[in-house]
């Protein structure tokens, strides 16, 4: 899977689903291209206290949250959640392939001097499955 699979949702949270959270980046401010991204993708500056984002992966559902903190830029951070429809069970392997193909897509969006490959390198040398699919 990759990071074209990724698509922005409209119309927040599936009714009937629950968030599983997978990943939090609490430090997003380190990276200003990558916070830049997402608030350009988002509108954060339009409306830094809208809902959470929504992508979708393949037809499934993730949310981003984005975090803001005194005195740092917004979004300083952002955190990960699968939305699961009701009590079933979330499947770890397509949710470990989704979160690395948003990583890709955030990170082609990003561009310059962040590359996709570069990324994938990464995820080869420490093991990281979705890298290798």
């Amino acid at each position: 899977m990759s990071g074209r699979d990724v698509r922005v949702a409209t119309g927040g949270r599936p009714a009937g689903h629950r968030a599983v959270p997978l990943l939090a980046e609490p430090a997003l401010d380190h990276y200003p291209e990558y916070a830049g991204f997402l608030a350009t993708v988002f509108g954060l500056d339009a409306d830094p206290f809208g809902p959470p984002g929504v992508l979708t992966v393949g037809g499934r559902p993730y949310e981003l949250t984005f975090l803001g903190r005194s005195g740092r830029p917004f979004p300083c951070g952002v955190e990960l959640a699968a939305l699961v429809p009701g009590l079933e069970p979330l499947d770890t392997e397509v949710a470990d392939r989704d979160v690395w193909a948003i990583l890709e897509w955030v990170t082609a969006g990003v561009g310059a001097p962040w590359s996709v490959e570069a990324l994938r390198t990464t995820g080869r040398i420490y093991r990281v499955p979705a890298a290798e699919d």
